[in-house]
């Protein structure tokens, strides 16, 4: 039994006639005819009662084209859902994703409207450090990574693609009450201040990049507490536990926070996409689309 006897056995059943059934589906009569006798035979039933002007159903036909039609509509949606994971529209996609990149003016937006674009697509974003979403890439876990100011080795640049997708600023965090929230900054305004500053394990080019602006100032910055996300840092700097770095944003941080420009401290980082080059699948490469 084929496909096509199914076929040409619900035409029949609809048209209750072979003539008509041939000319619907464009088959040869004889040929249309001889295929539903094959399948009668084969299933060792008769399914249509042959009448003088056409044919009707039989008890076992009517019993047979309910189950037909359910596997035939089956057939059609799993298709569908084929061409779907093979254009991109139904997937799964594993995003390395840090706090700052969430932080970005842009990115959100754009994770948001790939949500609304691909609704099918089951888009996840995991946590974790840049260089950790590198990793991931490597072995397998992560599909595309939102990185910042990441290094990357030979060995990457063999097997991954990037692209830049914007520059975020660097500004100081301080507390509505801070005697610097009112007036101009600059980097020598801070060296008696108590630092928050973020954890160097999970960001190590971010925390030497920081320091070394510091360092550069004529200042090592009071450290009272390393934090691992910038949510941390900007809790403790609406409570008065001192000032820190954080990236530029359009939103407002925290009730209780200010961000301002230090007019000397020229740190910038850049957030890359990255992908692995090879066997990106196609739900992916729609999220690479939409990212770029």
């Amino acid at each position: 039994m084929e496909l096509r006897h199914l076929r040409y056995f619900q035409a029949v059943a609809r048209e209750e006639h072979f003539g008509r059934a041939a000319q619907t589906i464009r088959v040869a009569q004889p040929a249309l005819t001889r295929q539903v006798r094959d399948l009668e035979d084969e299933l060792g039933v008769q399914l249509f009662e042959r009448l003088p002007r056409g044919v009707r159903l039989s008890p076992a036909g009517r019993a047979f084209l309910e189950d037909t039609n359910a596997l035939l509509e089956k057939l059609q949606r799993s298709v569908a859902r084929a061409k779907s994971y093979a254009t991109g529209h139904v997937g799964t996609v594993q995003i390395g994703f840090s706090e700052i990149a969430s932080r970005h003016p842009e990115i959100p937006a754009k994770l948001l409207r790939f949500r609304l674009d691909e609704p099918k697509v089951e888009l996840n974003l995991l946590p974790m450090s840049s260089r950790s979403q590198i990793d991931g890439l490597r072995n397998g876990t992560v599909d595309a990574a939102i990185v910042y100011d990441i290094h990357f080795s030979e060995e990457d640049l063999g097997a991954l693609e990037h692209c830049e997708l914007g520059v975020s600023d660097i500004v100081i965090a301080l507390n509505e009450d801070h005697p610097l929230a009112q007036r101009p900054i600059r980097m020598r305004d801070l060296a008696e201040e108590r630092f928050l500053f973020p954890a160097r394990k999970p960001q190590p080019r971010y925390f030497d990049r920081l320091m070394q602006a510091c360092l550069a100032n004529g200042f090592s910055p009071n450290i009272v507490q390393e934090t691992a996300t910038d949510s941390i840092l900007l809790s403790l700097v609406a409570v008065g536990m001192g000032v820190g770095f954080t990236q530029q944003t359009r939103q407002v941080p925290r009730q209780g926070v200010l961000l301002r420009e230090v007019e000397d401290l020229d740190v910038s980082f850049r957030l890359h996409l990255v992908w692995r080059k090879s066997d990106p699948s196609p739900a992916v490469l729609r999220f690479i689309s939409a990212m770029k």
